[in-house]
């Protein structure tokens, strides 16, 4: 029995870094077309517009911010999408809420021109982040033909805690559905619309 014990582990061994190798090709490849830089989440308040005729909001909220900062090698790059994942804590959950809560977003740019400053960003709406607490991390997957090109989360870890819970869609909002929509507008690549 103990013979086979060395067998044993080396199988392992060899059949682990059959999995991890194609990951860790993939990631490679992806550094040679785009670098993350640092991903995070902030609380931001709103921008406040001035109007003619029209009225002052009553209250300005803290919206959850989750901005990318990358670099990216060729010339054009056709599609990228950045896959979002964001935990909220709740520390006194009501009823029937999980006290951790995934949210999942995406956003696909489309024509992305050669940058050493290129910015994403998602947002979670103030009441969002008002009923299901305050943010716990962040991760973005980033791929483009279905191909992973980078992967981040703020604190960092090498697990893949985004795959540990079951995902709330339809909370994540990109920028052009927020008021951040015309703020800085230049530094945000073009989103792709849905056809």
């Amino acid at each position: 029995m103990k013979a086979n014990t060395p067998v044993r582990f080396f199988g392992v061994v060899a059949v682990a870094l059959l999995l991890v190798a194609p990951y860790e090709l993939f990631a490679q490849e992806g550094r040679d077309v785009l670098r993350i830089r640092r991903v995070e989440g902030e609380m931001v308040r709103a921008p406040q517009y001035q109007v003619s005729g029209g009225q002052r909001s009553q209250r300005q909220r803290q919206w959850l911010e989750v901005k990318t900062e990358f670099e990216t090698a060729p010339d054009w790059i056709d599609e990228i999408t950045f896959t979002y994942y964001i935990v909220l804590h709740n520390r006194r959950p009501h009823e029937g809420d999980e006290p951790y809560n995934l949210f999942r977003g995406e956003n696909t740019y489309v024509n992305i021109e050669r940058t050493r400053r290129g910015q994403s960003a998602v947002y979670l709406h103030p009441s969002t982040v008002e009923r299901y607490g305050s943010l716990d991390r962040v991760a973005v997957v980033i791929s483009s033909q279905g191909r992973v090109l980078g992967i981040e989360s703020d604190p960092p870890s090498e697990r893949r805690w985004w795959e540990q819970l079951p995902p709330r869609s339809g909370f994540v909002l990109n920028r052009m559905q927020t008021p951040f929509a015309m703020v800085n507008f230049d530094d945000f690549e073009a989103i792709k619309l849905s056809d």
